[in-house]
Parts: structure tokens; C-alpha cells; sequence
């Protein structure tokens, strides 16, 4: 089989979860319930305009962080170029998830502007794993506050099981004692793409040098993420939740892992049924006096409530669109990403 036909049967494989997942989240829900839900957005827009601004601040925290971390990797951007990279990115995520990855492009435009490919490649890895794992780090703060509330069981422990997975995985990689007796270079040098995977691998080793940037881009990254559970937490009060702060904290990460580690085109059907998994009834009544939500209202709300936060995303990411039109090549996006991907 072909490079193109693996691509092709990847991508239909890909197409044919993403149907049957989506499928699956509007046979549990009564969409004549959701159109109803997100009609409540009229009467209280302020929490959606609240919800927009704290989105707007997610870019510039996203660039900074990127932009310290290229530097690890000897490539050095302005914060304006990383900021126009991290928009152009963000909006091939959001508008067109299932072309490419956004992350792809940023890394293709500065492989051609700075001849380091590998070290692009790496950089797009790592900060989204540091997103990742700064996000379960707050979701593991927050579920401290959550220890006794078992609405949030197994929120908790999905960000416990993936901070457990990057600790143990961490130890590993950058143990040479332990990679040696795991043979971790044997396993990295059987891979597809070995001689990419093998700089991926030493621009990587690098950072182990560098652990006050990456203690300060996990910082950075805090913000960034908190800046995502806020516009979350508050499209749902504008959609009529009553669920508790800490709840958004624990179950957010965990939509937001799914969301990123099962490759479906923008995550489709997978953030929306993890919502309506951790977002249930018993999550969305809170703990307030009315009466609680029944399953297909909480089912109904749960899906307002993501569709809602896709659409303040593809808004707050409109202006990548010009930074792709300005810097237009005669390069696809589908072009960039495999070049990036092969070498």
C-alpha cells in the first residue's frame, strides 16, 4: 500500500468515528431541547460577550509561551510574528479541522522562514503537551475542592490517570538509565519517519536543560487554559447551568484530553459526548434549590454549551484568517502539514 492510500484510508477511517460518534450524541438528544436552551443566550448575552473578551486573551498567552519555547530550540521570532502564527494556526483549528492541523501550518511557515524543521516539528509537540499538562495540573488543584462531591468522580480520575501517565512517561524519556533498560531508542528507531522521529527526539532532550522555561511556558499556559474553563464555565451560566466553579476545573481538562488525544477531525463528537458524559443531571443542577435538570434537558444543555464555546473559538480566531490571506503561498495547508510530517 502507497503513501497516498494509507493517507486516504487513514483520513476515511478518521471521517467514519467522527459520523458514528456525532451520531451517537444526536440520538441521546432532543435537538428541539437544544435549539431551546441556546435561545437563553437572547436574554442573557452578557455572559456570551463576557465569555468572548477572556477568549481574546488566550492568543497573546499563546504566543509568548511558543515564542519561549522556539527559542530552546534556537529559533527566534518577535512576539508579534508568534502572535500571527498562533492566530493563523488557531484559525485552521477552529475553521477547518478537518484539512490539517493548525499546529502544522504555524510549524511549515516557520520551517520556511528559519530552515529548522525539525525544531518547528518539536516545538508544535511539546506546547501542546505543556497545554495539556498545565490544564490537568489546575483540574488536579481543583479536585482537591471536589474530593467529596462524586458528581465529578470520574472527571477526577481521568486528569488523575493522564498527570500519572505524563509523570511516568516524563521519568522515562529523560532517564537514560531507564530508556537504555526500557531500549526506548530501539522502539523510536522502528518507527515510520524514523530519521524525523530521531531529531524530534534530540531537539526534545534539550529542553531537560531548560526547566525554568518550561516551568515559566506551564505558567504562561495557566493562564491560556484558565482563559478557556472561564469562557466554558460562563457560555453554560448564559445557557442556564447551575453547575459549582470547581466542576468546570475537573471536567473541562478532561473533555479538553479527549478532545486532543483521539485523532478525529476537531475533535468532533468526542468533546460533545464527553460533555454530556461529565455534564450530566445531577453536574448541571448544582446545588441550588430548583427543581434538577431532567437527563435530556442536562443532555440538551451539555451540547448548547460546546457547540456555544466552538462558535466564541472560530470568533475570537477570525483574524487568522487575514494573516493566512496576507502571507498566502501557492503551498495547500494540506501541502504544509505533509511536508512538515515526512521531512
Amino acid at each position: 500500500m502507497n503513501e497516498t492510500t494509507k493517507r486516504l484510508v487513514w483520513h476515511a477511517v478518521r471521517l467514519v468515528v467522527v459520523a458514528a460518534l456525532v451520531a451517537l450524541v444526536l440520538w441521546r438528544t432532543d435537538l428541539g431541547e437544544t435549539a431551546a436552551v441556546a435561545g437563553r443566550l437572547a436574554d442573557r448575552w452578557g455572559w456570551a460577550l463576557a465569555a468572548l473578551g477572556v477568549m481574546m486573551l488566550q492568543s497573546p498567552l499563546g504566543a509568548v509561551r511558543w515564542r519561549m519555547l522556539l527559542a530552546v530550540q534556537g529559533v527566534h521570532l518577535t512576539f508579534l510574528e508568534s502572535l500571527r502564527l498562533t492566530y493563523l494556526g488557531w484559525f485552521f483549528n477552529n475553521w477547518m479541522p478537518g484539512s490539517t492541523g493548525g499546529d502544522f501550518v504555524k510549524a511549515y511557515y516557520v520551517a520556511r522562514q528559519t530552515h529548522h524543521q525539525a525544531e518547528a516539528v518539536t516545538v508544535v509537540f511539546v506546547d501542546r503537551f505543556i497545554g495539556l499538562v498545565a490544564v490537568c495540573m489546575m483540574g488536579g488543584v481543583a479536585v482537591f475542592a471536589s474530593l467529596n462531591d462524586e458528581r465529578v468522580r470520574v472527571a477526577r480520575l481521568i486528569v488523575a490517570a493522564f498527570l500519572v501517565f505524563v509523570l511516568v512517561g516524563g521519568t522515562v524519556f529523560y532517564n537514560r538509565r531507564l530508556r537504555a533498560l526500557l531500549r526506548v531508542d530501539w522502539m523510536l528507531a522502528r518507527l515510520p519517519l524514523r530519521r524525523t522521529v530521531e531529531k524530534v527526539d534530540r531537539a526534545l532532550l534539550a529542553y531537560r536543560h531548560h526547566k525554568g522555561t518550561v516551568a515559566l511556558a506551564i505558567v504562561y499556559s495557566w493562564g491560556a487554559q484558565a482563559v478557556g474553563i472561564l469562557a466554558m464555565w460562563w457560555v453554560a451560566v448564559a445557557l442556564g447551568s447551575r453547575a459549582v466553579w470547581f466542576h468546570y476545573f475537573v471536567a473541562v481538562p478532561a473533555i479538553w484530553i479527549g478532545w486532543s488525544l483521539v485523532p478525529v477531525p476537531g475533535g468532533f463528537g468526542v468533546a460533545e459526548g464527553l460533555a454530556q458524559g461529565l455534564f450530566g443531571s445531577a453536574v448541571l443542577s448544582g446545588d441550588a434549590a430548583a427543581a434538577p435538570f431532567t437527563d435530556a434537558e442536562a443532555a440538551a444543555l451539555a451540547l448548547a454549551m460546546m457547540l456555544a464555546y466552538r462558535i466564541v473559538q472560530m470568533l475570537v480566531s477570525l483574524p487568522g484568517a487575514y494573516f493566512y490571506l496576507t502571507r498566502r503561498t501557492g503551498v495547500s495547508a494540506s501541502a504544509m502539514a505533509r511536508q512538515i510530517k515526512e521531512g
